[in-house]
């Protein structure tokens, strides 16, 4: 916990099961920084390996989950714990490697238009950094959510009025900021650097599917190559993963792969919401 000031009081929310491998490092770069959490609480979904006890050391709150983790289910029974009304979820395999990380994110949230921040995945400028709705509706939907609840602040006040979408199995953060920016705030976007550790399977079809359903519920066209352009950037893929297999070209046929499928399926596989 840190001294009583001036400054909005934060909250961190971390999600975590059997992560004692990277909770460490994570709840390191936490103390490093210039401003650190008034309030840090931790889900714990079932963990066996001491993950819990590293978080507690770390003098942050526990709270079990003990139903199947689900994303959007987990982040809006974290948010109802929370005593503040910025608070900044991160998940418990990233780790914010500049100290003045979370002093980045605040000053973005003075403005009262912003509804949510968060670091950028990479550094393709399609999209600005402080977007709007007239952005959108000119731009497009692009693969790939505006805002991350992997790293990303937000206003509990505004999730109050409209919690994460529990219809969606994933990309709850992506929805939930497209909500935001469609009722006029704005979703910013920082240059802040990170480790992110997670391995796992790929979810690059979920997230296609996904990105095609929420183009669809709110009238925006999805911004990609289109299945021709799809396929003439499959076959040079293909031969770059094929003469050099640890560049990453086997990642990127599957990317594309699933991407394609995605625009095939999206039409079939649609959430409870969904007309």
């Amino acid at each position: 916990m840190s001294p009583p000031s001036s400054r909005p009081t934060l909250a961190v929310v971390i999600r975590f099961k059997n992560s004692a491998a990277t909770l460490p490092a994570v709840l390191a770069a936490l103390r490093r920084q210039t401003v650190p959490p008034d309030f840090l609480l931790g889900v714990n979904n079932q963990s066996t390996d001491g993950s819990a006890d590293l978080f507690r050391a770390a003098a942050g709150n526990v709270t079990d989950w003990t139903p199947a983790y689900h994303h959007p289910r987990v982040l809006n029974f974290a948010l109802r714990h929370c005593p503040t009304d910025l608070v900044l979820v991160l998940s418990s395999h990233t780790v914010l490697e500049s100290p003045d990380a979370i002093a980045q994110l605040v000053a973005a949230m003075a403005d009262p238009r912003t509804a949510c921040a968060s670091a950028k995945w990479d550094d393709d400028p399609f999209y600005s950094d402080a977007i709007d709705w007239s952005e959108l509706q000119a731009k497009g939907l692009k693969f790939g959510a505006i805002y991350s609840n992997s790293m990303g602040i937000l206003r509990r006040s505004l999730w109050e009025q409209v919690p994460f979408d529990e219809s969606l199995p994933t990309m709850e953060d992506g929805a939930w900021a497209l909500e935001q920016v469609k009722r006029g705030y704005l979703c910013r976007r920082l240059r802040i650097p990170f480790a992110y550790q997670r391995g796992g399977r790929s979810r690059d079809f979920v997230f296609a599917v996904i990105t095609f359903q929420l183009a669809a519920r709110h009238k925006l066209r999805v911004t990609w190559l289109g299945v021709l352009g799809t396929l003439r950037l499959l076959l040079p893929a293909l031969v770059r993963s094929l003469s050099h297999p640890s560049r990453g070209g086997a990642k990127e046929v599957s990317t594309l792969c699933q991407r394609l499928a995605a625009r095939c399926a999206w039409p079939f596989v649609t959430s409870p919401n969904e007309p």
